[in-house]
């Protein structure tokens, strides 16, 4: 994701299927499993390549064998040796004559279309091959074997096409884009343009805009764009290049805003608001409302105010900006499942997870409604920790970090250890993470990673939660520090 995708800052957030398209999709996906190992795994040219030298060698032996008998006589004799007796009152029309000497009847004991008498059959069997019939053998050998080789890299590449048509439709969408992106970097004539407008879906739905917009200029040339049917991609890059200007703009306000000694939450939504009215030179608005409400939403969140106003503003969003899920519908999901509402958490995590089944943030949201009901759930957010490791993509291990709060709810703090552990392995992690990992630390009496984590955040310019110093010193349980809805623990 570029620069202004991954800096996005959504809180926290780090229809049945049709049962026939289900199963063909398992069935390509087997094919195309089958297909990749025999592709990758085996190396069939090796084995092949190594046959047909043994053959070349087999046949130069014995052609060699062959010319010195010929030099030597023993071996090549006059077409006259082997002439046939036939009497000479004998009419035949062309097409009963011998292709070869144009005199004898055709042998056609051999086949009603035998096309040689018996007298040049005989010729050819003691006839050695010509060095041009040798040369050209060898010619076929290395067209055969550069073909064979052409045809492999081919399966390569329909490889990576069969998979992104099978994880496209399964709804793999990070596994359909990385298939997608192989198999057009490796084409370069007639590629398919089905997979090129999967691709183009694919990176609009996740966010990858500036990529949808490389792929577009690839394929589609200004012409194209002006045609009715590709209006939507000329709608993608229009939109994009004012979704860029805006989030610029917005983050110049946002920095600024927090750059002196006081927040003044007022003046800063006035400004964003502001951006709505400035046009261009040709009248036109200037800004998007797309990032333009987002941040205000995160301006709201940064001034502490209520989680139900919040919820009521990201719902408005919703109903604004469909098509653009990603940049709010995580968010969404989260600040619905903090609130309680877990009719619309469901129903975001169900709508994030049929845009991309590879989505870590709608497993790692939803899961937090039962971690924030009254009586905690751990086991349903360990089902839904085990629905994210089912259709992960890659080695993301994201929902780690919600399975090591369930087993922390649930008091297996080795388990939670454990999970924590692989989760921060990954290399990725942020100040709420940092917290919840020392948190964990100290639960299981390990004040090394206590100490590890407060090092990392201290030389980073930040400090550890309150909340798990309080901890520390007894004067919060860790339920209580798990329940708090603050944010300073993943």
């Amino acid at each position: 994701m570029d620069e202004m995708e991954k800096e996005l800052l959504p809180e926290e957030q780090t229809d049945e299927n049709m049962t026939d398209a289900a199963d063909k999709a398992d069935e390509i996906a087997e094919a195309v499993e089958g297909a990749d190992e025999q592709a990758h795994e085996a190396d069939p040219m090796e084995d092949l390549y190594e046959e047909l030298e043994e053959l070349k060698d087999m046949f130069q032996k014995e052609l060699d064998e062959a010319s010195e008998k010929a030099e030597q006589g023993e071996l090549i004799q006059e077409l006259s040796d082997f002439e046939e007796e036939h009497p000479e009152d004998i009419e035949m029309t062309p097409e009963e004559k011998c292709e070869c000497c144009e005199e004898n009847p055709r042998a056609t004991e051999f086949g009603e279309d035998y096309p040689y008498c018996s007298s040049c059959r005989e010729f050819m069997k003691h006839y050695p091959l010509r060095k041009t019939g040798v040369l050209m053998f060898i010619i076929m050998i290395v067209v055969f074997i550069g073909t064979i080789f052409t045809s492999f890299t081919a399966v390569d590449t329909n490889i990576y096409l069969l998979n992104g048509y099978a994880n496209h439709m399964e709804g793999n969408v990070m596994s359909a884009i990385e298939n997608y992106y192989y198999y057009t970097s490796s084409v370069s004539d007639n590629v398919s343009m089905r997979a090129v407008r999967n691709l183009i879906e694919d990176y609009t739905k996740t966010g990858y805009m500036s990529d949808a917009v490389t792929l577009i200029n690839k394929y589609y040339s200004e012409t194209d764009l002006k045609m009715p049917w590709n209006s939507k991609y000329r709608k993608i890059v229009e939109e994009t290049e004012i979704n860029t200007e805006t989030y610029y703009a917005v983050s110049e306000i946002v920095s600024g805003a927090f750059s002196g000694e006081e927040f003044d939450y007022e003046a800063v939504m006035a400004q964003l608001d502001a951006l709505r009215e400035e046009t261009d030179e040709n009248g036109e608005r200037k800004y998007a409302d797309l990032f333009i409400d987002y941040f205000s939403y995160e301006i709201m969140r940064l001034n502490g105010e209520p989680i139900e106003d919040r919820l009521a503003y990201l719902t408005e969003m919703d109903k604004k900006h469909k098509g653009n899920e990603w940049v709010y519908l995580p968010t969404l999901c989260q600040v619905a499942a903090m609130a309680g509402d877990g009719e619309t958490a469901e129903d975001c995590y169900n709508r994030l997870i049929k845009i991309n089944k590879q989505d870590s943030n709608a497993y790692i949201a939803y899961s937090n409604y039962f971690r924030y009901l009254e009586t905690p759930d751990p086991d349903k957010i360990i089902e839904i920790c085990s629905e994210a490791a089912a259709n992960a993509y890659s080695s993301d291990v994201s929902y780690k970090q919600c399975l090591a709060v369930a087993y922390l709810l649930k008091g297996e703090g080795s388990m939670a250890l454990e999970a924590m552990e692989e989760f921060m392995n990954s290399g990725s992690y942020n100040v709420a993470q940092c917290n919840l990992y020392a948190l964990i630390g100290l639960y299981n009496g390990n004040t090394d990673v206590y100490d590890s984590m407060k090092n990392v955040l201290e030389t980073n310019g930040y400090e550890l939660s309150e909340l798990v110093e309080k901890y520390k010193d007894g004067k919060m349980t860790i339920e209580e520090v798990l329940m708090d809805k603050g944010g300073d623990i993943a």
